[in-house]
């Protein structure tokens, strides 16, 4: 019997996705959208003169992704400070360069998904963020954990010139290069 509980909790979260951190979500729901604000090039990144908040997950994740939509939603009532957005799901699978988007906030999924993220990304000239620092091995820029202090990452590396923060932001992230992971 304790096999079977200890297969139990061994494998279902690997059916039904992986399992995340409710504080951790919302605190990123909160900043993220502010750190995107902090792009000089934002203008740039208007489409249709809104900017597009894209949540990248799997398809088993879509109700965690759901949940940050509506708490975004309930935070920012429909503005990034003055401009006007609009949150999307997109499934990995779903994902290619017309996806719209202005920034990516990826949930947990497989390296290959993340990097194909990060490719499109790069190629577009868009901002990463990140639920899982690990993530930034792949090629994402920015993640946020919560440990004694709130601390941003950035992935350094993949820092590149069509994203252009603010000075006082690069005062205040932990910087990661591919010998800090």
């Amino acid at each position: 019997m304790m096999r079977l509980l200890l297969l139990y909790f061994l494998f279902v979260p690997l059916l039904f996705g992986y399992s995340y951190d409710e504080l951790l979500l919302k605190a990123q729901a909160s900043i993220f959208p502010k750190i995107m604000l902090l792009d000089k090039k934002i203008e740039k990144k208007l489409i249709k003169n809104r900017l597009i908040y894209t949540i990248v997950c799997d398809e088993s994740d879509y109700g965690t992704a759901l949940h940050v939509k509506q708490y975004i939603d309930n935070k920012f009532k429909g503005h990034f400070d003055k401009y006007p957005y609009e949150v999307k799901i997109v499934d990995f699978a779903h994902l290619d360069m017309k996806t719209p988007a202005s920034a990516f906030y990826v949930l947990k999924s497989s390296r290959e998904n993340i990097a194909k993220v990060a490719k499109i990304a790069r190629e577009r000239g868009v901002i990463t963020f990140s639920y899982d620092i690990e993530n930034l091995k792949e090629g994402l820029l920015l993640s946020l954990l919560i440990e004694k202090s709130t601390m941003i990452y950035l992935n350094k590396e993949n820092l590149r010139d069509d994203v252009d923060f603010v000075s006082f932001l690069y005062q205040m992230v932990k910087f990661l290069d591919k010998d800090s992971f």
